[in-house]
């Protein structure tokens, strides 16, 4: 009896650890693998966003939700947008206190930017021409976006500080 439950359990994580890692193949493919900032760059990034109370901020790639959970309380909504299933779950459950935090599993090249004042990504570099293209054919004018890490091409920055930059549609 003992053997089969410890079997099970076996098979359960197998299957769990094998559907994370061929998600973050696929994320990889379609924009950027989870890699979770630490609290120091999660803080600077939002105080580089200058959030108000009335925005609505989106990341791209949620992976945890740590951004979500920090912006909560400065903003009128944050949503998440996660492909990997495993963290859609993840995040889901450990932010379900958070009233004002909405987690949505998809596909965020499908996913409607036009009522987002705050977007934030860490994405890499070959998917950042294709990702301005959408934001500045879907995203208001003023709008800010925040990316960690990579630069878009060809669009200037408003402001940098260290990896993080400012971007005003």
């Amino acid at each position: 009896m003992a053997y089969s439950i410890s079997m099970a359990v076996l098979i359960i994580l197998y299957v769990l650890v094998f559907v994370y890692f061929w998600y973050t193949l696929y994320a990889m493919f379609k924009a950027a693998p989870f890699v979770p900032l630490s609290k120091e760059n999660v803080q600077g990034l939002l105080a580089l966003a200058r959030l108000r109370p009335e925005d609505v901020l989106m990341d791209l790639g949620s992976g945890d939700g740590r951004i979500l959970a920090s912006a909560s309380p400065a903003v009128a909504r944050a949503i998440g947008i996660e492909i990997n299933p495993i963290l859609y779950w993840w995040s889901k459950f450990r932010w379900r206190h958070l009233a004002n935090v909405k987690i949505v599993r998809e596909d965020l090249w499908k996913t409607d930017l036009s009522g987002v004042d705050v977007l934030t990504l860490y994405f890499i570099p070959p998917k950042m021409s294709r990702l301005a293209q959408k934001i500045k054919a879907e995203m208001k004018p003023g709008s800010r976006v925040l990316s960690y890490a990579f630069k878009f091409p060809d669009w200037q920055y408003a402001e940098k500080d260290g990896k993080m930059h400012l971007y005003l549609v």
